[in-house]
C-alpha cells in the first residue's frame, strides 16, 4: 500500500519528478502522472507515546522483491529531537491475507533495525542472528544484520506489520502495555487475466496493483467494460493511514474493441471523479494503461456515499472500467521526462475513413500547465507499426491543428505521435481507432475551416465563448480552449456549476453577439477587450483546481468576488480618488 504520510511508489521507467507532477494533478484536476510507482514503500506510525517520550516508527520495504535478498528497515525517531531512539526492542508480527506469517522480538541498539529477507518457495521461516538474554530478541551488527529466510514476501499484495515497543532508552527498561500499532506496505503485484473478445478470440488483459491483490477480473465484451475487485477495510482506523489506492489495467493497443479515447470509472457502483481514471498510452509501446487512483478524500467520499445507501459497508472495492459513450476532451499525455504535456482533441469525434479529421492540440508546460508558445513539433500518424503521415510545424501560440483524411484501407488501431517537441527530442503519443466510413454519409470538403467545425461543436453543446473567440481570433486559441475546458471539465460536472452555466448563458447570449461583431469591425476595440479579458483568464485558472461540488462552489464564489473587485471595485476606487483630488 502506498500508505501513511510518506507513501512512495516509483515505477522503473518513471522518475520521482513524475510522482510529484501526478500527485498535484490528481489532487487538483486531472491528473497524474503519477503515483505510477516503483521504489521504496514507507509507512510511518507517528503517534507513539511511552514514558513521556513522543516518537515515531517507520517501516521501509521494497515494493518489488526482484533480487535474491532484499532489506526491510525499521527506524524509531524521537519527534522532538529528530534523533534515533536508543535501545528499542520491538515485538513484530507480520500478517498476509489475515494470516500471521511471523511474530518475534527484535532489538535495535541505535534505533535502526535492518532485516535482510531471503524469500524461498518452500521450507520453514528461519531467523539468523544473535539473541539477547532478556527477551530473546534478535539483533545483528552493521556487517551482519539479522536475516530471515523462508516462504515470506514471495507473493504480491498487502502486508500488515503489527508492532509493539517493549524497551526504550535502556535495554532493561521493559515497557508493559505499550499498545499495538499497525503499518501496511505493499509488494506490487502484476497478474495476467486472459479474456475473450466479441469474436471469442483471446485478449491478454493484466493488472498491476500498488495496494492489494486483484481478483475476479472479467471483461464484458457486450457492455465494453472491465470489472475486478480487491480487499479493502473501510474502518476509519484503517482508512486514516491510506493515502492512495492505485491499480492499473493493461490491454493491447491494437485491441480496437475496447480502445476508447476516454473511460468512466466506478467503485462499488459509485461513479468516480474524472481525475481518478486516467489513460496512459505513453509508458508502454504496445499496451494501453488505464489508472485508477483513489486519494484518501476520494475514499472518504465513497464511504459516505455507501453509508447513504443504508447498506452494510463491504469488505472490498469492486472496480468497473467502462468505455465512455461520449469522448471527453481533451485527452492528455506527458513526455517521458515529464517536461511537456500535450492536450489533444479532434473533430468530428468519430474518426472515419474518407472524412477529414482536424486534430487540435496544445503543448503545455507540465509544471505550470501554461501553453508554450513557439513550440516546434513533428506530428506523426502510425498504423500497423508503419508511418502513414508525418509533418513538422510550429505552434506559435502553444496550440495548433493538423488535418488528415484517412483512406478506406487506413482503418483500425492508430497511434498519434508527437516527436521532437520544442527541438528536445522528447515525444509522446495517443492511441485511437479509425472506423470505416458510414454508408451514405456525405464527405466534408477539405476546405472546411477549422474554426467553423469547432464552432458547430460548441453550438451543439450550448454555445461557445463568442467574445473571447473574436478577441483572440480563433476557436483554437489557447485562451478560448482554457474557457472551454473549464466549462466542460469543471462547471458542467457539478449541479451548482451546471446551474450557474444555465443562468450565465441566458444573460451572456443577449449581448455577446453584438460585442463580438464590434470586435471584428473595430481592431482597436478588439485589443481593448483582449486586454480586459486577460486578468479574468488569470483568475479563472484557479477553477482548474475544482473537482467536487463544494470546490466548484467555493472556488467559484472566490473567483466571482475577485473579478468584481478587479473590474468594479478598483475602477470605482480610482474614480472616487479622482473626484476627491479635484475637490481638494
Amino acid at each position: 500500500m502506498l500508505s501513511s504520510k510518506i507513501g512512495l511508489c516509483i515505477e522503473k521507467n518513471v522518475s520521482i519528478k513524475k510522482i510529484l507532477i501526478f500527485s498535484i494533478i490528481f489532487c487538483l484536476l486531472f491528473p497524474a502522472s503519477s503515483v505510477y510507482g516503483h521504489g521504496l514503500g514507507i509507512d510511518t506510525i507517528s503517534s507513539i507515546s511511552i514514558q513521556e517520550k513522543q516518537f515515531s516508527v517507520s517501516i521501509e520495504m521494497p515494493m518489488y522483491f526482484e533480487n535474491d535478498q532484499e532489506q526491510i528497515t525499521i527506524t524509531a525517531t524521537d519527534n522532538e529531537t529528530d534523533e534515533n531512539v536508543k535501545n528499542v526492542t520491538y515485538l513484530i508480527g507480520i500478517f498476509y491475507k489475515n494470516e500471521m506469517i511471523l511474530r518475534n522480538y527484535f532489538f535495535a541498539e541505535n534505533g535502526i533495525l535492518p532485516i535482510v529477507v531471503t524469500p524461498t518457495d518452500d521450507g520453514s521461516i528461519e531467523i539468523i542472528g544473535q539473541q539477547d538474554s532478556l527477551l530473546g530478541a534478535w539483533y545483528g551488527t552493521e556487517s551482519n544484520p539479522v536475516e530471515i529466510t523462508g516462504p515470506l514476501f514471495n507473493s504480491g499484495g498487502l502486508y500488515t506489520f503489527e508492532i509493539e515497543v517493549r524497551t526504550i532508552d535502556e535495554p532493561t527498561n521493559i515497557i508493559e502495555n505499550s499498545g499495538v500499532y499497525n503499518a501496511d506496505l505493499t509488494i506490487v503485484e502484476s497478474v495476467s487475466f486472459p479474456q475473450k473478445d466479441q469474436n471469442n478470440k483471446d485478449v491478454e488483459f493484466s493488472t498491476k496493483s500498488y495496494f492489494d491483490s486483484v481478483s475476479n477480473f472479467y471483461y464484458n465484451f457486450e457492455a465494453k467494460e472491465v470489472t475486478f475487485e480487491m480487499p479493502f477495510d473501510w474502518n476509519e482506523s484503517q482508512m486514516s493511514h491510506v493515502s492512495v489506492v492505485h491499480v492499473e489495467t493493461h490491454f493491447p493497443k491494437d485491441f480496437a474493441e475496447f480502445l476508447n479515447p476516454s473511460y468512466s470509472g466506478y467503485a462499488n457502483g459509485i461513479k468516480l471523479f474524472k481525475s481518478s481514471v486516467t489513460v496512459d498510452d505513453y509508458t508502454y509501446d504496445d499496451e494501453r494503461t488505464v489508472h485508477f487512483v483513489l486519494l484518501q478524500d476520494h475514499l472518504r467520499f465513497l464511504k459516505n456515499e455507501m453509508r447513504a445507501s443504508e447498506q452494510p459497508l463491504p469488505d472490498n472495492i469492486v472496480f468497473k472500467l467502462s468505455a465512455s459513450e461520449e469522448t471527453k476532451f481533451p485527452l492528455i499525455a506527458y513526455t517521458a521526462s515529464e517536461d511537456f504535456k500535450i492536450n489533444l482533441a479532434w473533430d468530428p469525434m468519430n474518426i472515419e475513413a474518407g472524412v477529414p479529421t482536424n486534430f487540435v492540440f496544445t503543448i503545455r508546460d507540465s509544471y505550470t500547465d501554461s501553453p508554450m508558445r513557439l513550440s516546434d513539433y513533428t506530428f506523426v500518424i502510425i498504423q500497423k507499426n508503419e508511418e502513414i503521415h508525418r509533418i513538422s510545424g510550429n505552434a506559435e501560440v502553444g496550440g495548433d491543428f493538423e488535418k488528415f483524411t484517412f483512406s478506406k484501407d487506413q482503418t483500425g488501431p492508430t497511434v498519434i505521435k508527437f516527436e521532437n517537441i520544442r527541438n528536445t527530442g522528447q515525444e509522446t503519443e495517443f492511441a485511437l481507432v479509425v472506423v470505416e466510413e458510414a454508408v451514405g454519409k456525405e464527405v466534408v470538403e477539405e476546405e472546411t475551416v477549422v474554426e467553423e467545425v469547432v464552432a458547430t461543436q460548441e453550438s451543439e453543446e450550448g454555445g461557445g465563448c463568442l467574445i473571447a473567440t473574436a478577441a483572440y481570433g480563433s476557436e483554437l486559441a489557447p485562451q478560448v480552449q482554457q474557457l472551454r475546458e473549464l466549462r466542460d471539465n469543471q462547471l458542467l460536472q457539478t449541479e451548482s456549476g451546471s446551474a450557474f452555466m444555465g443562468t450565465f448563458n441566458d444573460i451572456y447570449y443577449t449581448f455577446s453577439p453584438t460585442i463580438a461583431d464590434m470586435e471584428r469591425e473595430n481592431p482597436v476595440f478588439k485589443e481593448i477587450v483582449k486586454a480586459g479579458l486577460t486578468p479574468m483568464l488569470s483568475t479563472l485558472s484557479i477553477m482548474e483546481n475544482a473537482n467536487s461540488e463544494s470546490e466548484v462552489l467555493g472556488l467559484g464564489l472566490s473567483v466571482i468576488a475577485l473579478n468584481l473587485g478587479m473590474y468594479i471595485g478598483l475602477p470605482a476606487f480610482g474614480i472616487v480618488k479622482v473626484i476627491q483630488s479635484r475637490k481638494n
